[in-house]
């Protein structure tokens, strides 16, 4: 935890956020996409849910789709109006790496999404996943749930929502501050559980058995020589 309130900070410093180590850092890190990635739906809510939840910053980075800055200056001037509550900058390697090792949560609003990556990246740097429920996210995100709040047993590594409109993301994101309000033992122990499992989930040794046994199964059941 003391690791990603550093990382806070720099990040804060660097895109102009209030410094302020108990923020809670919702992070985009997608293109600003109105027909896939829901950039207009965010647009639409930010600056009323920073207002709305006092301890809670915006931060993206992404660039806009083409040649089309438009979401580009409404992003810019959502953030400049926001008095220091959500940033915005085009994209950079450094700072969107350095966003997602910040970052409480990283989300979207996916109309559809093919496979994704964002939430298995924000995973791993120890950050919940919030994202419509649909396509890759359907199958990669599962609701967070707690023994501490009666579940058989902890599980789950994000939130996900329904409605592709406002109602749908707002309601995503208020789950996913709702969770970053608990206290620090309670999120240290489902971080440190979320990034391990991620870790086992996704690597490069199941990636190629998976590969192997999808391979084998096209072979007809028989071995790859």
């Amino acid at each position: 935890m003391e690791a990603k309130r550093e990382n806070l900070l720099e990040f804060q410093r660097r895109t102009g956020l209030n410094v302020n180590p108990r923020a809670i850092l919702l992070y985009w890190p997608s293109r600003l996409d109105p027909t896939q990635k829901g950039i207009h739906l965010l647009e639409e809510i930010a600056h009323r849910f920073v207002m709305d939840h006092s301890d809670t910053h915006i931060a993206i980075v992404g660039n806009g789709v083409g040649n089309d800055r438009w979401h580009e200056e409404v992003c810019g001037r959502i953030a400049w109006s926001s008095g220091g509550k959500i940033a915005y900058h085009r994209f950079d390697e450094s700072l969107s790496m350095l966003g997602f090792a910040a970052a409480s949560d990283v989300f979207g609003a996916s109309l559809y999404e093919p496979c994704g990556q964002i939430d298995q990246i924000g995973n791993l740097h120890g950050a919940t996943a919030t994202n419509r429920d649909t396509g890759g996210y359907h199958d990669k995100i599962e609701d967070l749930e707690l023994a501490d709040d009666g579940s058989h047993q902890d599980t789950g590594n994000g939130f996900l929502f329904r409605d592709y409109d406002t109602g749908g993301l707002w309601y995503g994101l208020h789950r996913s501050v709702e969770f970053r309000r608990r206290s620090d033992d309670v999120r240290e122990k489902q971080l440190k559980r979320i990034m391990r499992d991620t870790r086992e989930r996704y690597s490069l040794n199941r990636m190629v058995d998976e590969y192997i046994s999808a391979y084998e199964r096209l072979n007809g059941g028989l071995p790859l020589v």
